[in-house]
């Protein structure tokens, strides 16, 4: 059993699909022909799907007023006296629905302060009983990391070259001690011969000391990163406001705070990790949806998500699941 059933005209689909987002917000299961299951009948579904509803809001619309399918819910949802009646561009409700008080939202964008929607929740209430907000607050979005300069490496400290002075110093006496008692043997000494001489060892050479890694760059040194207005760097990055959870693609989802949700906010809160990263949507009531937000740029056919994303984009299908369709 849900708790609204929606009716409405099909043109007017971008409006109650704000509209169906907004009573979830509220607390309430939602029910519209978004979710008609395909292997069903429409008639049957949305017969059984009014009867069952606690309350039925009817959006009324200039071709809501001409579709006989509205008419027969409205009035299915009167006779049972569970009918809420909304209305846009500019029109009345029609014979002889215009008997009955309904709430103008022409002009309603989802504000929670609008009088016709403020309306529509005290009539929520009264049929459906007084609910929390089912959305958590939106979390805080900690701004981008500072850069922090590393501080550059002392540089190793020089091997001192006084051993090896020394070492020269040693050998320079050997030597010398060495040619003088040559000299005081006499030129009657025998030579000894070049075949037999001992080889003199080379000196090892001296060992260079490990150089310092080259130091990071400065900020003077580092490439500066083009510079933005103040609206060119709010329109690229999404604002958590247009999101159900605007920082799906950096933490893990949990099933509690998911599977609280109606079906139009999880598939809403599923594409809007898809949105994020540019892709293009074949569905035209996603791409009505996510082109209302200036910061969604459609570019990409697929999109590569990340585990986190992935992990979180298979949560809310299974949330969407429990709905049928």
């Amino acid at each position: 059993m849900v708790d609204v059933f929606i009716s409405y005209s099909r043109s007017d689909q971008p409006m109650v699909a704000m509209l169906a987002r907004a009573v979830e917000a509220a607390g309430y299961d939602v029910w519209w022909d978004a979710e008609l299951p395909p292997h069903q009948s429409y008639g049957d579904v949305i017969t059984e799907k009014v009867a069952s509803a606690k309350a039925a809001i009817v959006v009324w619309s200039a071709s809501a007023a001409k579709s006989e399918w509205v008419r027969a819910e409205a009035d299915m949802a009167r006779n049972q006296r569970k009918l809420i009646q909304t209305a846009i561009d500019d029109v009345m409700p029609p014979l002889p629905f215009n008997q009955i008080q309904y709430a103008e939202m022409g002009d309603w964008r989802g504000e929670d302060d609008h009088p016709g929607w403020r309306k529509v929740k005290l009539s929520l209430a009264d049929l459906c009983g007084q609910r929390g907000t089912a959305e958590p607050s939106t979390p805080r979005v900690p701004p981008p990391p500072q850069y922090q300069p590393q501080p550059t490496p002392a540089p190793a400290p020089t091997a001192s070259r006084w051993p090896l002075f020394a070492g020269i110093g040693i050998a320079v006496v050997a030597l010398a001690v060495a040619g003088g008692m040559l000299l005081g043997r006499g030129s009657n000494a025998p030579a000894t011969p070049p075949s037999s001489a001992a080889p003199v060892a080379a000196p090892a050479p001296a060992v260079a000391a490990p150089q310092p890694e080259a130091a990071a760059p400065t900020p003077s040194q580092a490439v500066p990163a083009p510079v933005l207005d103040p609206d060119q760097e709010a329109a690229l990055k999404p604002n958590p406001a247009d999101m159900e959870f605007p920082d799906s693609s950096t933490r893990l989802l949990t099933a509690a705070e998911v599977m609280s949700k109606g079906p139009t906010t999880l598939r809403i809160a599923r594409n809007e990790i898809y949105a994020r990263k540019g892709r293009k949507f074949n569905d035209p009531w996603l791409r009505d949806w996510f082109s209302r937000y200036t910061w969604y740029k459609p570019l990409y056919d697929q999109v590569q998500l990340t585990p986190t994303e992935q992990s979180n984009v298979d949560l809310l299908a299974k949330a969407e699941a429990r709905y049928g369709g």
